[in-house]
């Protein structure tokens, strides 16, 4: 909290001075550096509050697409299964996020994949350095 507080105010100073870059501006050549300093300061205000916008849309967008190209390749992900029934072995686009069954291309019995997610501590062997997965 306090360092996004600190950023807003170090962000109202560096407009301000810009503005009052402006300001001084404008009373060198006889005009109003009061409304100067104002609408510069506003000004900055709403075309970085629009680019902020922008980069937040872009940054969703992006993460959106990454999102489906995940997905895209998830749903690619292919097994050979063997059959519950004939055991003769198919393969099979397996879907993590839904159930999986499939036809057997022998016995045309319908079989459900049930996927089983296990861990394996990684060991080095005696005498290396490196893993042995």
């Amino acid at each position: 909290m306090r360092n996004t507080l600190i950023t807003l105010l170090f962000s109202v100073i560096k407009a301000a001075i810009v503005s009052s870059l402006f300001a001084g501006l404008a009373y060198l050549t006889n005009h109003s550096a009061l409304l100067w300093f104002v609408v510069t300061l506003v000004a900055q205000f709403v075309v970085f509050y629009l680019y902020g916008v922008y980069i937040d849309y872009i940054a969703a967008r992006d993460n959106r697409a990454l999102a489906l190209k995940e997905l895209e390749i998830l749903s690619r992900i292919t097994f050979i299964v063997p059959c519950a029934a004939c055991r003769v072995e198919n393969e099979v686009v397996v879907n993590p996020s839904d159930d999986t069954k499939f036809i057997c291309n022998n016995c045309k019995i319908e079989n459900a994949v049930y996927v089983n997610i296990e861990s394996a501590v990684v060991t080095n062997p005696i005498g290396t350095k490196t893993p042995n997965i």
